[in-house]
C-alpha cells in the first residue's frame, strides 16, 4: 500500500469521525437580531424571550459539498433577556445594560453532532455591562461590549450532559437602524458582532474568533390609528470565523479550516405601543456553508416594556 492511499484512508477516518468531533461554531447564535437592531432598549425595565429552533442534518466540508455524515440535530435554545436602559447619558447617548440566561438542550457551539438530545438545562450567560444608545435625526446607532460566563453543565464522564461551550468569551457590538422616510416607517438595519475566545477550561482547544453580520430591509404598516404596528421585512445574516481553531485536541481535518454560513429569510413583527409589547418570528434557512452545519434558524421572541 503506497503511502497516498495510506493518506486517504486517515482522511476518510477523520471524515467518518466528524460528528464526534465536529468543527466548533461560537458562543453567538446568528439570527439573534434582525430588524430594529439598532434600537436601544427603551428607558426602564424590559423582558424578552427569544425561543430558537436551529434543525439540522447536513454538515459541508471545505469545498461545500455534503459530508458523509450522519446525523440529526435539533438545537432548542430559550433565552430569557432582562434589559435596564437608564436615563444616565455617555458622549450624548443612554446607558442601558443587559443580561440573558438560556435554557438549552445541547452546547451552542456544537462540539459533538452524533451524541442525541442533551436534557434540557441552563446554558452558557450572557453579561452586558455597556449598552450604549444614540437617537440621530435619521438613524439609531447601538454600541454594546457584552461577555458570555460558562456558566453551563460539563459532563465530566464524557456523555450527553454538557450544556456549556466550556469557555469565557467577550463580544462587542455595533449596530444601526437608519430610517428612509420621515414617518421612520421604512428602515435598513445592519448589526455587526464581533466574538474573542478564551481556551476551553477542561479541554485542550480554542475556538476561532467570529465575525457575524446580521440585518435587513423592513416596512411598519400602522393599524387602528396607531394602536397596532404591522411590520414585513426581509433579512438575513453571514457569520465568518477569523482565525484558526487551536489546541491538542481539535479535530486534525478541519484545524486549518476556517468555517462560514449564511442565511436570508422573512421577519414578521406586531408591535402594540401602547401596551409597550412586541412579538417576531423569523426563518432564516442557510447557504453556502463550508466547514460546519448547514440548516435553518427559527427564531420566535416577545418583549414586553415597563
Amino acid at each position: 500500500m503506497n503511502h497516498k492511499v495510506i493518506i486517504r484512508c486517515v482522511m476518510l477516518f477523520l471524515v467518518i469521525s466528524l460528528p464526534a468531533m465536529g468543527q466548533q461554531r461560537g458562543q453567538y447564535l446568528p439570527g439573534f437580531t434582525g430588524l430594529n437592531s439598532g434600537i436601544q432598549a427603551p428607558e426602564g425595565i424590559t423582558y424578552a424571550n427569544l425561543f430558537f429552533w436551529y434543525p439540522t442534518s447536513t454538515f459541508k466540508d471545505n469545498n461545500g459539498n455534503k459530508a458523509a455524515i450522519n446525523f440529526d440535530l435539533d438545537l432548542i435554545a430559550d433565552f430569557n433577556i432582562l434589559a435596564y436602559t437608564t436615563k444616565a447619558k455617555f458622549l450624548g447617548a443612554n446607558y442601558g445594560m443587559m443580561v440573558a440566561i438560556p435554557v438549552v438542550n445541547n452546547a451552542i457551539d456544537l462540539p459533538n453532532l452524533n451524541l442525541g438530545t442533551n436534557p434540557a438545562g441552563i446554558g452558557d450567560s450572557y453579561f452586558e455591562p455597556i449598552n450604549l444608545g444614540w437617537k440621530l435625526k435619521k438613524a439609531d446607532v447601538k454600541l454594546a461590549y457584552g461577555f458570555v460566563a460558562p456558566t453551563g453543565k460539563f459532563d465530566s464522564s464524557g456523555g450527553t450532559d454538557t450544556t456549556t461551550t466550556d469557555y469565557w468569551g467577550h463580544e462587542i457590538t455595533f449596530a444601526t437602524t437608519a430610517y428612509l422616510d420621515k414617518t421612520k416607517l421604512t428602515q435598513v438595519s445592519v448589526n455587526t458582532n464581533w466574538e474573542f475566545h478564551q481556551k476551553k477550561r477542561h479541554t485542550d482547544v480554542k475556538v476561532g474568533n467570529n465575525m457575524t453580520i446580521e440585518g435587513g430591509v423592513g416596512k411598519i404598516f400602522v393599524k387602528n390609528q396607531g394602536k397596532q404596528l404591522i411590520q414585513f421585512g426581509a433579512i438575513g445574516y453571514a457569520e465568518f470565523q477569523l482565525t484558526n481553531d487551536s489546541g491538542t485536541a481539535v479535530n486534525p481535518a478541519t484545524v486549518n479550516n476556517k468555517d462560514r454560513v449564511f442565511a436570508i429569510g422573512p421577519e414578521f413583527g406586531v408591535i402594540l405601543p401602547t401596551k409597550k409589547f412586541n412579538f417576531l418570528a423569523r426563518v432564516l434557512p442557510e447557504f453556502g456553508a463550508r466547514n460546519r452545519t448547514q440548516g435553518v434558524t427559527v427564531v420566535f421572541a416577545i418583549g414586553k416594556s415597563f
